[in-house]
């Protein structure tokens, strides 16, 4: 029987795999849970997540999910050469295609923008799969599971049956499932609630940042309007909230 949540039977060869683990750099930092943090027997360390909503900022959540697993590998006082046993991998399992290439896997390393054949060599590697692809090209062997997330189940794929007789029994039990589903309702809450305080610090800082190039209220409000992609009523309630607040 499995006991597992779909992030992890992803990654099911993994020696040790840490559901809904939490990292925080300082206790003042802004800290991330992770759907399943995990190293495998080659110390290469994974952070994967499901993403099923587009939030329009994918590739500044693998730049914070990224530095983090950094600083929680080097304990205070340890030479950077250690990161050369700890080669890390950010994985997203997205709902979306974010690039709207249609591919099914992207995969990002760093490289030199003149000459891509010249390799970084940090051991960074960005994955990130898309249920919306056409082109499964580099990622045939996994392309059941993302249709399982899309909502297709094929039941002919040994690994997919025992993920959706997971599911079904999840259903079943109602006491479990209830659970369940007040755990995600409070982590919701908890993500809406950060978002939201994060969005206010970005626009407050950002009219901080117009009012020191001595742009008026209206221009302003016009501008966060824009870059926010929302109305200038909705906009004019920000500044007036967060000046008032500040």
């Amino acid at each position: 029987m499995l006991r597992r949540s779909l992030p992890e039977l992803a990654i099911q060869w993994v020696k040790d795999a840490d559901p809904q683990h939490t990292i925080q750099a300082t206790p003042t930092a802004k800290g991330i849970r992770i759907d399943v943090y995990a190293r495998d027997d080659q110390e290469r360390t994974y952070t994967v997540e499901m993403q099923m909503v587009n939030e329009h900022n994918l590739p500044f959540r693998m730049r914070e999910y990224q530095e983090l697993m950094d600083q929680e590998i080097l304990n205070s006082g340890d030479d950077y050469d250690k990161l050369a046993n700890y080669p890390t991998y950010v994985i997203f399992f997205c709902n979306f295609d974010y690039y709207r290439r249609g591919l099914a896997r992207y995969q990002f390393e760093f490289r030199d923008k003149w000459h891509p054949e010249i390799a970084a060599g940090d051991l960074r590697t960005l994955v990130v799969f898309n249920t919306k692809a056409k082109d499964y090209q580099y990622a045939a062997e996994i392309r059941p599971f993302l249709d399982m997330i899309r909502g297709t189940i094929d039941t002919k794929d040994k690994f997919i049956a025992a993920v959706d007789a997971e599911v079904q029994e999840i259903r079943a039990d109602k006491q479990r499932e209830a659970r369940f589903m007040k755990e995600q309702i409070e982590l919701r809450r908890q993500l809406r609630k950060s978002r939201e305080a994060e969005r206010n610090e970005n626009i407050l800082s950002m009219i901080k940042a117009l009012e020191k190039r001595g742009m008026v209220t209206s221009e302003i409000v016009a501008t966060i309007a824009d870059m926010q992609s929302i109305s200038q009523a909705e906009a004019q309630k920000y500044y007036d909230q967060l000046v008032v607040a500040s």
